[in-house]
């Protein structure tokens, strides 16, 4: 006989659209991008990058755009001689990046360009055929813009590939890289649980461990006719680990409770150390700065390891 949890479980993953069918590759990490304006923070993505890379075996682009905006205003001008100066010195920071990266046993490309940087980062990830944009950001507690004033924001809401951001909590607790569980936390849109072949396949490059975390109702916590509902959502988590199509360890399938999602989640990942956070987002919001987006930016902003967006179209 069908049981209720059954039933109840497989109503759950008829709405969320998952099938059991092992459709979707493993996605790989070949060649990665970390966009680097020489600030504190962007030398702390600039090591988490390059970890990646020596552990993924991928080569890495270290890209620096030169904003003349930002240096030229209109009360104080800038001769020719002086920005090439302030190019030049741009050019011997990415040479000391560059020889970081060949005594690290990683093949890199340094380049130096000119323009408005979330563009010129965009259109270096689609020519250079990049696997996953790397970014710091030292964004204030609570606030949403990100670094490089809102060029972070802008990057996650045009590209395509996925974005690895170390916000100003990561970049101060270390756990950046390489320790650590990942935590791929959802919410089980249709879209976005396919996310899931992301945080496997880092799981399994990374050696660590792969957390499946969904975040309940405060209100649900202490009701005791609603405990079945973690279990079905454990059975809910370990269906989607088991669709991703990359060989990993059982995966912990773990619910929480909080009444507000990105709280929750920075305190499991803090809890149990974890080394990265991989959210699946829907690009339609955020572009239009729906809450998911919100939610996104608000976990990027306090978590503290790395955070993982993955932008699928819905």
């Amino acid at each position: 006989m069908t049981s209720p949890a059954s039933i109840v479980r497989d109503a759950e993953l008829a709405s969320a659209g998952i099938q059991p069918d092992g459709s979707g590759s493993a996605p790989a990490f070949k060649k990665l991008l970390v966009a680097t304006d020489f600030s504190s923070a962007s030398h702390v993505a600039f090591v988490t990058a390059l970890g990646l890379c020596r552990r993924l075996g991928a080569t890495l682009i270290i890209l620096h755009v030169f904003e003349q905006a930002d240096v030229v205003t209109a009360d104080r001008g800038e001769s020719g001689v002086e920005l090439e100066a302030l190019l030049a010195d741009a050019q011997v920071a990415l040479e000391q990046c560059a020889r970081e990266c060949r005594k690290a046993g990683v093949v890199c490309e340094a380049l130096l360009s000119v323009g408005i940087a979330s563009l010129t980062i965009e259109c270096m990830i689609r020519t250079k055929g990049v696997d996953m944009a790397v970014l710091g950001t030292h964004a204030l507690h609570g606030v949403e813009r990100l670094v490089f004033g809102s060029t972070a924001e802008a990057v996650l809401r045009q590209t395509s590939c996925p974005v690895l951001t170390v916000g100003p909590q990561a970049a101060r607790s270390g756990l950046t890289a390489g320790s650590g569980p990942v935590v791929f936390a959802t919410d089980f849109h249709t879209e976005t649980i396919h996310a899931v072949r992301y945080a496997a396949a880092l799981a399994k490059s990374e050696g660590s461990a792969l957390h499946c975390l969904h975040v309940l109702p405060r209100s649900l916590e202490y009701e005791s006719d609603q405990a079945i509902i973690p279990q079905i959502l454990k059975e809910a988590l370990e269906h989607i680990a088991g669709t991703c199509n990359v060989v990993i360890d059982e995966p912990v399938c773990a619910t929480t409770y909080g009444s507000e999602i990105s709280n929750a989640v920075v305190e499991y990942a803090r809890k149990v150390k974890a080394q990265m956070i991989v959210l699946g987002v829907r690009h339609a919001s955020m572009i239009a700065s729906h809450i998911p987006a919100h939610i996104a930016y608000r976990i990027i902003t306090e978590a503290p390891c790395a955070v993982l967006t993955i932008a699928f179209a819905g």
